[in-house]
């Protein structure tokens, strides 16, 4: 499944053509201001979680596990180097530390349950970072971008290869 057409409209990239991951990506567009996407970030909501990783072959019992869970995402962010420290409740990995730089190669990282991925050429496009992911041991192939949305930070993955897409929905921890 896929989210709504209205929600793919307000994604700030919904113009951008799908990128093959392994090829050139174009020069990032310039531009002049980019969020900060510094803070502690609480999960507030989730749209098509457990369908979309169920895509990405968690087994039923996982998918709704993570679908349940509470996620954090502490993140530093300045210029462009982010280092994003992750974790979930109940815990389904140790919590995990992300750290790059927008216009590398890859970078290697985890996913919510311990399995391992690549960042693939993070860039900044328009208002949001966007980069490509991918599973190693598997030919799961994967966009995810990152962008502001009424004051909440959203992560949206789309799995071209099996037209699902998912979106998690954060907000700032109270101070």
């Amino acid at each position: 499944p896929t989210l709504p057409p209205h929600r793919l409209a307000d994604s700030p990239t919904a113009e951008m053509a799908p990128v093959l991951l392994g090829s050139p990506m174009a020069a990032p567009a310039v531009v002049d201001k980019v969020p900060n996407f510094t803070g502690d970030w609480l999960l507030e909501r989730s749209e098509n979680l457990e369908a979309f990783v169920r895509a990405i072959g968690y087994s039923p019992l996982i998918a709704r596990t993570v679908s349940s869970a509470q996620a954090r995402q502490d993140i530093e962010h300045e210029g462009d180097e982010l280092r994003c420290r992750f974790e979930t409740v109940p815990p389904m990995a140790p919590a995990r530390l992300l750290v790059f730089r927008v216009g590398e190669d890859e970078v290697k990282g985890c996913d919510d349950i311990g399995r391992e991925t690549l960042l693939v050429q993070p860039t900044w496009r328009g208002q949001a970072l966007a980069a490509g992911l991918r599973y190693p041991k598997s030919s799961h192939v994967l966009r995810i971008e990152r962008y502001m949305e009424d004051g909440r930070m959203v992560e949206h993955l789309r799995y071209p290869g099996k037209g699902v897409e998912m979106r998690r929905i954060f907000a700032k921890a109270s101070a």
